[in-house]
């Protein structure tokens, strides 16, 4: 899979975190189209793109500020009716486990959400899927949300000791192409001349050299360090 495409997406779609997420999704789904994300969604993965409604999987933060989980779904069920379905535990601590029925012109549909607080940082798991289809996928969705991947940031998610120095060598020529201009830092990040020389060539060696991390890391780890690029300092 190639990722290029996604180096001009509108900033508001990949806001960075002090921390970096990640999770394995179903084997064999794709990604969705970015194009579509809402607010808040940092990468989604769908069962299927030849049906109407295919089982979708989407990762989602959202920023709340000094609360509790217990505080947070209080306010949540005031907006949206849901199921309390218990705790969860993935590979970074405990979650909740909710369950909403939806329906639709095309359908009932059941949506599930492994919900937890980092940093106060909502971090929302989100799967959909036609509720005929619910207890066909409903592990494999489960799987999905407990492989959920907390680490402090970007570097420390690989242990690919050259992934660091990629990274500490990008931050490095970053700073000093930036100030060389007076540019705002997105322009200069879609300029032909960092684009050729530093972008483009990290992103082959993420696609290329890391294939082991996964596409869902592959993805994330490449927009976390553009927005690290843009964000940082920006004018």
């Amino acid at each position: 899979m190639k990722y290029l495409f996604f180096f001009l997406f509108p900033l508001f779609l990949w806001a960075t975190e002090p921390f970096f997420a990640t999770f394995d999704p179903p084997k064999g789904w794709k990604i969705s189209d970015p194009s579509k994300y809402e607010k808040g969604v940092q990468i989604g993965f769908i069962e299927s793109d030849k049906r109407i409604f295919t089982p979708s999987l989407t990762l989602t933060y959202e920023k709340v500020g000094n609360i509790d989980l217990k505080t947070y779904l209080n306010a949540a069920r005031q907006n949206l009716g849901f199921q309390e379905l218990g705790k969860i535990k993935t590979k970074s601590g405990e979650g909740v486990l909710i369950k909403v029925d939806l329906k639709k012109g095309f359908g009932e549909i059941c949506l599930l959400q492994a919900i937890s607080i980092h940093q106060e940082t909502a971090i929302i798991h989100t799967a959909s899927c036609l509720k005929e289809d619910f207890l066909k996928v409903h592990e494999t969705l489960l799987n999905s949300f407990k492989s959920l991947t907390i680490y402090p940031n970007l570097i420390s998610s690989c242990p690919n000791t050259s992934f660091k120095e990629k990274v500490e060598g990008m931050l490095k020529c970053w700073k000093k192409y930036s100030a060389t201009s007076n540019d705002s830092h997105q322009v200069l990040f879609a300029s032909p001349f960092f684009q050729t020389n530093q972008w483009k060539p990290f992103v082959n060696y993420v696609e290329k050299e890391l294939d082991s991390q996964g596409s869902c890391w592959q993805i994330l780890a490449i927009h976390y360090l553009k927005e690290i690029l843009i964000m940082e300092n920006n004018r």
